[in-house]
């Protein structure tokens, strides 16, 4: 990998997802989870996360049953772990496929399939950014989303580092 994508991709490197016991649980407004996931995946979308989360989206996707409706007009750890998921599978497929892919294992909690999302995520970022190792070879839908989703944010990195090389 030559050093200049390896600079420009480093602070990708020490991207982490939230873990789930970081999320917060009090419940949050639907203004607080918009600010909250936008913070989250800033660092991997920059601007290119503009658009990805909105009240006006979040409404739809509870009116599509994809996240389960608020208590109180209040976000629990659950439904802003799925909207993170969701934001970040966004990058790369379609909202209906990202409803098979999160429901595809009806019986797993929503903690599980977060941390295991969360894993993989963490594990594709690294993997890209070092070029040490390789990335297990997909064996879902949902992995080879999340490696997409991985090198979107790759992408995005590489354009604004070229972005700002113009400026």
């Amino acid at each position: 990998m030559s050093g200049d994508i390896r600079s420009i991709l480093a602070p990708l490197e020490g991207y982490r997802p939230i873990p789930w016991a970081q999320i917060p649980d009090l419940g949050l407004y639907m203004d607080q989870v918009v600010t909250f996931i936008s913070r989250v995946y800033e660092p991997l979308y920059g601007a290119g996360l503009r658009g990805s989360l909105s009240p006006s989206m979040i409404n739809n996707y509870v009116k599509s049953r994809l996240i389960p409706r608020p208590t109180g007009k209040k976000y629990s750890r659950e439904q802003i772990a799925l909207l993170m998921m969701i934001v970040a599978l966004k990058q790369t497929c379609s909202m209906e496929d990202i409803r098979r892919m999160l429901t595809a294992n009806d019986s797993a909690s929503t903690q599980a399939l977060y941390t295991a999302f969360c894993a993989r995520f963490s594990h594709v970022l690294e993997s890209m950014c070092t070029g040490a190792g390789s990335v297990e070879a997909p064996r879902s839908a949902l992995d080879f989303a999340i490696l997409a989703a991985g090198y979107t944010a790759g992408c995005a990195a590489v354009l604004k580092s070229e972005d700002d090389a113009v400026q």
